[in-house]
């Protein structure tokens, strides 16, 4: 064959073809092309093969062989596209499956061991804030009284005076029985304020064997909920420390000690009054700590 035969439109389809049978035939890429349109079409009604072969042959689609299609050859290739097509795409989303749950799983040593100390500190930085713009509304707060009660002092003071000096005056020409005025006032219908103390939990498996701390002694402290007893309070001079020499929130001293509740909700519950009970400038870092572990146990609790 001369080298005339490979120039120009004549090279360029002999290379083109022979490009095509080395990887796929013009009818597999055709079935390829026409997956979605062909799968419609198979589910809804029977296809016909032997017309779709006719017009696949007249349009001068060829198999790999170089032959003209057949309506048997045409459906077992389009058996092996659609089984193609669909692991293909079985595969995609099993990949974008795997890349999602990539990004949405917790570091193992990081779900075991609970927040990081960077996300402590940030939160115990948000709760600071919050505390301080507390506390300044409730210094403006005070700052309107003040203000209300002198702007309304003046306009009190000049209503009717002289009808108010007359009253003032027939009050005291009055006497006041000596029983009435030392007689102390009764009031009726009072009841009294049921509270009901809370008791040790029960416990269970090897927590029966754990002796109790022991008791705690000194005056009940501020802010500690009325129905709890002393008892479920840790000693003064407990060490605040696990053996490990890691701090030990559930066992501080003078705090409600997690062993006397059922609950880690109860247990939240009774520490956070006490801690905000004291001022802000004085809770240690400690006790800042505990406060925001309480509050994210009573969030994730309820």
């Amino acid at each position: 064959m001369s080298a005339t035969v490979f120039s120009g439109q004549t090279a360029e389809s002999y290379l083109e073809s022979c490009a095509r049978r080395q990887t796929r035939s013009d009818v597999v890429r055709w079935l390829t092309e026409n997956f979605e349109t062909l799968l419609k079409a198979t589910g809804r009604r029977a296809l016909k093969w032997s017309i779709l072969a006719e017009h696949l042959a007249r349009d001068g689609l060829r198999t790999q062989q170089g032959r003209a299609p057949t309506p048997n050859g045409l459906r077992v290739e389009w058996y092996r596209v659609k089984e193609r097509i669909t692991a293909a795409k079985a595969e995609a989303e099993r990949r974008l499956r795997d890349v999602s749950a990539s990004r949405t799983v917790i570091p193992a040593a990081q779900s075991s061991t609970g927040p990081s100390d960077e996300d402590i500190l940030a939160l115990m930085a948000k709760a600071d804030t919050e505390e301080r713009l507390n506390r300044e509304r409730r210094e403006r707060m005070a700052g309107y009284e003040v203000q209300r009660r002198a702007k309304a002092a003046p306009d009190q003071a000049n209503i009717q005076p002289t009808a108010l000096a007359e009253t003032v005056e027939t009050a005291q020409s009055q006497p006041i029985p000596s029983e009435t005025a030392t007689r102390p006032r009764v009031m009726i219908g009072q009841i009294a304020n049921h509270v009901t103390m809370l008791t040790q939990a029960p416990r269970y498996g090897a927590d029966r064997d754990k002796p109790l701390p022991p008791p705690y002694v000194g005056p009940r402290p501020d802010g500690m909920p009325e129905y709890l007893p002393l008892d479920a309070l840790m000693p003064l001079d407990a060490t605040g420390r696990q053996p490990n020499g890691h701090i030990d929130y559930e066992a501080l001293p003078g705090l409600p000690r997690r062993s006397f509740f059922e609950s880690e909700r109860d247990w939240a519950k009774a520490c956070i009054p006490m801690v905000e009970a004291v001022p802000h400038e004085d809770r240690s870092i400690i006790l800042r700590a505990l406060l925001m572990r309480s509050r994210n146990r009573m969030k994730s609790l309820y």
